[in-house]
């Protein structure tokens, strides 16, 4: 098109009709943060989340859901993944076990196995940046920006000659293979000749008969000790069907259900899969930083949860798009502490 032709074309426009288009006010309630102004208020503070929007409106909404769950008495599922047991979030879970605040746990060997771990030694603050192959030859294991040092899981290989041998002392008597919910029995019992044990949340799950499930148990520094272990003892098995048989007894002797699901991964689906026998979860809270778009169970969000039947069909659900060190506590200290 001609310059003159594109000049003419545009003089034709009327850019004000374009920008000052008509609107209707969809949407309710009013965008606005805390007012720092006044003293503080912390049960204002995590109110204002609602109105702030983005990410925060889902946290306050995550909130108001847990609060429900308590309210109407709903057994309370909470599912993660070995990380989360490797932060400080770890110390969090112990607290919502030992005061019996959740009622079901699904979490990954790595998040069993780094609770124990963490009764002997204490994992220490490194760096993302640091030196893998420095690591490597000082005997340090990094996750994220967390060191392991290799001594914390020698010990832990000496700590699991006790369950292993029970187990197995279980299996010779009774004439069948130990189960898996036996096995973590097991791996609690022994857990009360260790020094701070009650930092531990599977202690206390042990304790409280809080049904911990540990899936696929097979992996991590567990499943080693499984394979050395049945290296000398060929006959040894671990039974994994009553793991199964107990999550979904539990998901359908419960008046209601409320899942907390931080990171996917198995405990997630775990958890989610079994709530598909009672047309989905009465209330669903995901914590994680999955994208849908992947296609992946991780970044799932709850709307496809309902149209598996893992979470009911009613608004009674949220995703929480976000580092679950940075929310999961904030999501505790108002839906369970205040």
């Amino acid at each position: 098109m001609p310059a003159s032709s594109i000049s003419g074309y545009i003089k034709e426009i009327d850019p004000k009709k374009s920008l000052f288009k008509k609107s209707v006010e969809l949407g309710s309630g009013k965008v606005q943060g805390y007012d720092f102004e006044g003293e503080f208020d912390i049960r204002e503070f995590f109110a204002a989340y609602k109105g702030t929007g983005f990410q925060a409106t889902n946290l306050a909404v995550a909130i108001d859901l847990v609060k429900e769950m308590r309210r109407n008495n709903a057994m309370i599922f909470l599912g993660f993944t070995s990380n989360i047991t490797t932060s400080g979030l770890r110390d969090v879970i112990t607290y919502l076990v030992k005061n019996r605040l959740v009622h079901f746990l699904v979490t990954t060997t790595g998040g069993l196995e780094e609770d124990i771990i963490k009764t002997h030694g204490s994992f220490l603050h490194g760096s993302f940046d640091a030196d893998g192959a420095f690591l490597r030859e000082k005997g340090v294991n990094r996750s994220g920006n967390i060191f392991v040092p290799n001594e914390r899981y020698i010990w832990f290989e000496k700590f699991m000659e006790t369950p292993l041998e029970a187990a197995y002392a279980r299996q010779k008597t009774t004439g069948r293979a130990c189960n898996s919910i036996e096995f973590v029995e097991e791996i609690g019992r022994a857990m009360e000749n260790v020094d701070n044990k009650e930092q531990s949340f599977t202690y206390w799950a042990y304790k409280n008969k809080i049904p911990l499930l540990c899936v696929p148990l097979a992996d991590g520094a567990i499943g080693d000790h499984i394979y050395f272990f049945r290296k000398k003892h060929r006959e040894f098995d671990i039974d994994l069907c009553r793991e199964v048989e107990v999550i979904y007894d539990a998901v359908l002797n419960a008046e209601k259900t409320g899942a907390i699901i931080l990171g996917g991964s198995v405990p997630k689906h775990h958890i989610m899969n079994a709530m598909m026998l009672r047309e989905g979860a009465d209330y669903t809270v995901y914590i994680n930083t999955g994208h849908e778009e992947e296609g992946s169970n991780a970044g799932a969000n709850t709307e496809e949860a309902k149209s598996w039947g893992k979470a009911s069909a009613g608004k009674t659900d949220v995703k929480v798009w976000g580092e679950a060190s940075i929310i999961f506590p904030i999501l505790v200290a108002a839906a369970f502490k205040l």
